[in-house]
């Protein structure tokens, strides 16, 4: 309470010294309109060809008809609009989807966005509403996003969706001296029955703060998340460019007593408190070629290792054969529960390789640009190679064609995926 109450004073105090008589000398712009609007219509095929003796399929499909392939159509629009007048703005994102494979289909409907904007000052900006927060350098991850949604590393450039939240940015500038730029952060993340229920009980208040420091040209942030029902966590992250066409980022977080849940090769289950420490290193190069590299390594802090692992793909061959004997789903709803602590990271191993390369526009092909991702479990060594395509024939218009291929033994992270291999066509209208 002492911790929310503190972010609580931040926010006034930041207020107090934006309002207290700031003047500043503006150029007359101009008039511009004050609504705006945007989004994407997109059309996705996707085709899975699945690995029936993989755990994941056994898990999801024991109780269906045997499947080789499925295939999935998914229709989706996402929009974006606002309105601005003097210093306020509103602004407001959804997503609407339709999914539709061999084993069901599903509507979505998400507001990502939908928040109230005040800038009183150039300096001072107060949010208050459902926002995305992007904390954190990474690509593919973000071990020191504590209040980000978790990317998917299959397609990390995915729009997400956000927190309700009361948010400030407070900017300072400085000239002479390595260090150019200040901002702090503070957000208060209260949980209610229809709102942030991933982040604790109904009535408690999270608090999160972050500090900038654009200092000798490199970008760091500190951060601190916690609340009553998460752990303290404190993170840090910075993006350099060591040359024009050279950039390096990292990020480090470090939480304190975490919950931890360990399920051994019998099916019997662990749990603990555990301090968790996490990083991310990577670098992106820009060739004179426009050729584009990004790779990055990952320490997942609440991984599991490959013994883990092990033991945990050992216990869902083990419940399955005696399904198999006994025919009683209570045994596969048993491994349901038993194993979410795991399947509910995007990546549950604990040490990661990720790499990205693509090349715009080869050979003279306008608006045309290939490129290939690779993400390696650095402990059981299986992977994901995933080569694609894109192609803009018009501004507003885009063809995109993906191959997703997990490799691995049995055992491993990937050689247990439910796609033994997966092909993607979409196509996107941007308006």
């Amino acid at each position: 309470m002492k911790k929310a109450l503190l972010t609580a004073a931040v926010f006034f105090l930041l207020a107090s010294l934006s309002w207290a008589g700031e003047y500043d000398l503006e150029i007359p712009e101009a008039k511009k309109s004050p609504w705006e609007l945007g989004g994407k219509l997109e059309f996705a095929y996707i085709f899975h060809r699945l690995d029936q003796e993989s755990a994941p399929y056994r898990l999801k499909a024991f109780n269906q008809d045997d499947r080789e392939h499925l295939n999935e159509w998914r229709p989706l629009l996402e929009w974006q609009g606002g309105y601005r007048r003097e210093s306020f703005r509103f602004f407001l994102a959804a997503h609407h989807e339709y999914d539709q494979t061999g084993w069901g289909e599903e509507w979505t409907h998400r507001v990502y966005q939908g928040y109230l904007s005040i800038t009183p000052s150039p300096r001072l900006t107060v949010d208050i509403g459902k926002k995305t927060f992007l904390w954190g350098k990474g690509y593919a991850w973000n071990p020191a996003g504590f209040i980000n949604r978790p990317k998917d590393p299959d397609d990390p450039e995915l729009n997400l969706e956000g927190f309700t939240a009361l948010s400030l940015d407070y900017i300072k500038s400085y000239t002479g001296g390595g260090l150019t730029t200040i901002a702090v952060t503070p957000v208060l993340l209260p949980v209610f029955d229809w709102e942030n229920t991933s982040l604790g009980q109904t009535g408690e208040i999270n608090y999160a703060v972050k500090l900038y420091f654009l200092l000798y040209d490199t970008d760091i942030d500190l951060i601190y998340f916690g609340g009553p029902s998460q752990p303290d966590s404190y993170g840090l992250d910075f993006s350099a460019n060591l040359k024009e066409n050279l950039e390096v980022h990292g990020e480090l977080a470090w939480r304190k007593q975490v919950r931890r849940v360990v399920v051994d090769s019998a099916g019997r289950t662990t749990a603990f408190e555990e301090d968790q420490t996490g990083f991310l290193l990577g670098i992106r190069c820009l060739t004179a070629t426009e050729t584009t590299f990004i790779i990055e390594y990952y320490r997942n802090g609440a991984g599991y290792d490959q013994s883990e692992i092990e033991d945990f793909f050992v216990y869902q061959e083990t419940a399955y054969s005696r399904f198999l004997a006994g025919r009683d789903p209570s045994v596969m709803t048993n491994l349901s529960n038993r194993t979410r602590p795991y399947y509910a990271q995007k990546n549950f191993g604990r040490d990661y390789f990720y790499f990205k390369v693509s090349q715009k526009e080869p050979g003279g092909i306008l608006y045309f640009t290939p490129w290939a991702a690779m993400i390696v479990n650095l402990q059981d060594f299986s992977f994901s190679l995933s080569p694609g395509l894109n192609y803009l024939p018009a501004a507003d218009l885009e063809f995109s064609f993906k191959i997703t291929a997990p490799i691995g033994p049995p055992g491993t992270e990937f050689g247990e995926k439910q796609d033994d291999f997966r092909s993607e066509f979409i196509v996107r209208y941007y308006f």
